[in-house]
């Protein structure tokens, strides 16, 4: 009975003592109190051409006084960020520094993001102190860096596209003069069998931009299959008084084509040479023919046969 009653006397106090703490907390968090809180800061569409001179902040401390209740409730809360908007300052474009009011320049978005009954009683900082130098500009071409392989019989059939293929690079001068094209940041893929595009930011020097920040890349792929025309063999460089004849007179050239442009190839658009003077220093009557001519389009290109024989006759 004496630990039963020992036991129940001691929950007893302890149930009271915990409510007691709870009115007690109560009544405090309806006290009023002053305390800080952080909101970040975002700068939207700061111009290209300029440096700042100094880090801005990435956060506005606010001094507020409310309820114990209400300012808890702002430690645990993600607060949508203070914006700057660069645009909303072109009055200051010849300015190398200017001062912007916190107070005054969020005075309203604060009180959309905190209950009515808060009191800002201060801003931290009381202004955003901007130092800014103008860069110089230059126009540079842009190249693609890629690591690409290709499915069986699929090749790109045509250049690189890049747009646009210029950007505006801004820079201190004594950088930028020494710059004559920028590169993308790497394009990687493999067994590729259909055009690529891509949107790729570029790599820029320490303390550069550039306008715009990223270029579109086109990389034109197709299936490839294989193309034969007889090509006639030409010899080059023989004196009006000869002639030479070669066996065979006409080769076949076989090779890849993209099939967009397969029907579009025909044996003028190659030329087979040979040259009088190799014939002339030979000790045989045959030489390698020489594929001196083809379309841009055209891959892997081989002659059959690569040698022919030749003869030499005089024109009466």
């Amino acid at each position: 009975m004496k630990v039963f009653l020992v036991s129940r006397d001691t929950f007893i106090f302890l149930f009271f003592l915990i409510i007691s703490g709870l009115f007690w907390i109560i009544i405090s968090l309806n006290k009023n109190y002053e305390t800080r809180i952080a909101i970040p800061v975002e700068y939207l569409n700061t111009p290209a051409e300029i440096e700042l001179m100094a880090e801005l902040p990435t956060y506005i401390t606010l001094k507020v006084k409310d309820k114990g209740t209400t300012l808890i409730g702002y430690s645990s809360r993600q607060f949508t960020p203070l914006t700057i908007d660069f645009n909303d300052y072109t009055a200051y474009n010849n300015s190398d520094e200017w001062s912007i009011p916190t107070a005054s320049t969020f005075d309203k978005e604060v009180k959309e993001l905190l209950n009515p009954s808060t009191q800002v009683l201060d801003y931290f900082p009381p202004a955003i102190e901007i130092e800014k130098k103008l860069l110089s500009q230059k126009r540079v071409p842009v190249r693609a860096i890629t690591e690409l392989s290709y499915d069986r019989q699929y090749y790109p059939s045509d250049s690189i596209q890049i747009e646009p293929k210029e950007v505006t690079l801004y820079g201190y001068q004594e950088i930028i003069d020494t710059i004559n094209w920028v590169y993308t940041m790497p394009i990687i893929a493999s067994q590729l069998k259909d055009t690529l595009l891509v949107t790729r930011s570029l790599q820029l020097p320490a303390h550069c931009r550039s306008n715009p920040k990223e270029v579109n890349v086109n990389i034109p792929i197709e299936f490839y299959t294989e193309g034969k025309q007889m090509v006639p063999v030409t010899v080059t460089g023989v004196p009006e008084n000869l002639q030479v004849r070669t066996f065979p007179a006409e080769v076949e050239v076989v090779y890849m084509a993209g099939f967009s442009q397969f029907k579009s190839i025909i044996p003028a658009d190659f030329t087979v040479t040979l040259l009088y003077e190799d014939l002339i220093r030979s000790n045989n009557n045959t030489h390698a023919v020489t594929l001196s001519q083809y379309p841009s389009h055209v891959l892997k290109p081989k002659i059959k046969p690569e040698k022919v024989q030749w003869l030499i006759e005089f024109i009466k």
